[in-house]
């Protein structure tokens, strides 16, 4: 079974856009991609770019029949024929997606949670990081790719963030969701702003979560 899996990401959106896309045979990591675009956008035009980007590797391995997954609905939807197209940018992507789809003899869309995404979710990130910003190293990922006569083994370390990299003032964490289906959790500090979108890891989901509550009571009383 040949797998593309693929993300894409824009900070803020729209603003500076990344792509992450993974090529996976048989629960084996055939290649990767982390790529920052030139050009602004927006976290749709990035994700159709990451799975462009996914299916032209795949051509060029000699892929034939692939399932492809992602975690955008707006994407996946539009390309099964579910959703309509509204953005005339978007329809051009669409119909470059649909002709380089026009080259495998068979291949399937399924949309898959965030959390089942992260390997393309991680290059995606990782291709926004720059000097800036004050967390371009807070995570460490290790990896040893498989081959044939080896193991697979992946260990990811990630270091908690919840200081401000300017003022070390405590930040403020906030769930987003975008039009497309996206979420992402939004750190900010309340003297400098917006920092960054943190992992979807604990504990940056627990105080996603206390802030949206407090949100909640203020609304209530």
């Amino acid at each position: 079974m040949k797998k593309i899996q693929f993300d894409g990401a824009a900070i803020p959106n729209p603003g500076k856009m990344g792509i992450g896309v993974v090529l996976i045979e048989d629960k084996r990591l055939i290649a990767k991609i982390s790529q920052k675009l030139p050009n602004l956008g927006t976290n749709n035009i990035a994700e159709y770019t990451a799975l462009l980007t996914g299916l032209t590797k795949a051509l060029e391995l000699g892929w034939k029949h692939i399932i492809i997954e992602g975690d955008s609905k707006l994407v996946i939807n539009q390309v099964n024929g579910a959703w309509k197209i509204n953005k005339a940018h978007l329809k051009r992507l669409h119909a470059q997606v649909i002709k380089e789809l026009s080259n495998f003899d068979s291949y399937t869309l399924n949309w898959i949670p965030r959390n089942n995404n992260s390997a393309a979710d991680e290059l995606a990130s990782k291709a926004l990081r720059h000097k800036a910003d004050g967390y371009s190293r807070a995570g460490t990922k290790i990896k040893e790719v498989t081959t044939d006569e080896t193991k697979t083994k992946t260990e990811t370390k990630t270091k908690i963030e919840t200081k401000c990299p300017k003022c070390n003032g405590d930040c403020i964490f906030k769930r987003q969701e975008f039009n497309d289906g996206s979420r992402n959790i939004r750190q900010e500090c309340p003297v400098h702003g917006f920092i960054r979108y943190a992992p979807q890891i604990e504990p940056y989901l627990t105080l996603a979560t206390q802030t949206k509550k407090k949100i909640v009571q203020k609304k209530l009383f």
